[in-house]
């Protein structure tokens, strides 16, 4: 496992940071995409994969990427549409989503090709987080076990689906997982975080599920409409926990 230090009060959460990362292409399956690098600031802890919501790679991850540099982390926005293919309105990133979701095959051969490409920029442990139909990426990568065959030490899931459709269970021993999400989120009820406690309980997986009261569906994104300064410091402090008690268990 990954030494993983304190960030919350190092990144200083904000919007309108400028981030001076770099844009980075790689190969998927038999796809390009273009992701988004900040090498970390000084000695690097280890590495954050970012994937993010239906819009892509937007300034929004790229904001995020830079914090976390400025912490002492590497951080990888992983892109999960594929080189130019930006949504430009809702019907194309209902579209893409629906795209990414419906082939395992292709969705697998995308997230390989994120945590790679990570791993390749960053080293180090590597803790993958996901927002929104990124949270769900992150949670394909654990609950099919992908994530345990490619080394991903630890999840974050901020307004992500983390029940499964199919049914399926997370297996016995994969990473940590923490979540947060909006108690008034109205695209994803909060109600199906209480079955996936349920399922986690037949478990050896250690997972926190954090619920935000009077938060929506991406209240941590800076710039959205539900954007909840207060949920978005709660839930960043919790993180800090969480990532404090992971470092614990890797020494």
């Amino acid at each position: 496992m990954r030494n993983l230090t304190s960030i919350a009060a190092a990144m200083g959460l904000c919007a309108g940071i400028t981030a001076a990362g770099e844009t980075v292409g790689y190969r998927a399956g038999d796809a390009d995409f273009q992701g988004w690098f900040a090498a970390a600031h000084g000695t690097a802890k280890g590495t954050i994969l970012i994937l993010p919501t239906w819009k892509g790679v937007s300034d929004y991850e790229k904001d995020r990427a830079e914090m976390l540099a400025k912490a002492g982390w590497n951080a990888f926005v992983g892109d999960l549409h594929g080189a130019g293919q930006i949504p430009r309105n809702i019907e194309e990133m209902a579209t893409a989503h629906d795209d990414f979701f419906a082939g395992t095959d292709r969705m697998h051969a995308i997230l390989t090709g994120a945590v790679a490409t990570a791993d390749r920029l960053g080293g180090g442990d590597l803790v993958v987080m996901g927002y929104s139909m990124g949270g769900g990426a992150a949670m394909e990568l654990a609950r099919s076990g992908l994530g345990a065959e490619l080394g991903v030490d630890g999840y974050a899931v901020f307004s992500g689906r983390v029940s499964d459709p199919a049914g399926r269970m997370i297996p016995d021993g994969t990473a940590p997982i923490f979540v947060a999400h909006g108690q008034a989120d109205s695209r994803l009820p909060v109600s199906a975080l209480v079955n996936f406690a349920d399922d986690m309980d037949f478990t050896d997986v250690r997972t926190e599920i954090h619920v935000l009261p009077g938060a929506g569906h991406l209240f941590s994104a800076f710039g959205f409409p539900n954007y909840n300064a207060k949920a978005d410091r709660d839930s960043w402090a919790k993180l800090d926990v969480f990532l404090h008690s992971v470092a614990a268990g890797s020494e």
